[in-house]
């Protein structure tokens, strides 16, 4: 929880909760996710036109490996 209620600890911006923030929508945004989108990553990894990077390295890492993903130098 933050130090200040409904304030950010780190840019002081208002938080506050959406309505559509509860358990049956993110339940149901899962089951289209698993149903609509999950199968795709599949469909493009058996026609080789996956491209997957690593999205826990830090920013700039990220960005040289979408570059040359795509066959571009962004280092």
């Amino acid at each position: 929880p933050p130090k200040q209620e409904n304030v950010c600890d780190h840019c002081q911006g208002e938080l506050y909760q959406r309505s559509d923030d509860n358990e049956e929508t993110v339940t149901n945004r899962l089951k289209v996710y698993y149903q609509n989108t999950a199968p795709l990553i599949e469909f493009y990894r058996e026609r080789g036109l996956l491209k997957e990077i690593d999205g826990d390295q830090p920013i700039p890492e990220v960005l040289v490996a979408i570059g040359k993903a795509l066959g571009r130098d962004w280092a």
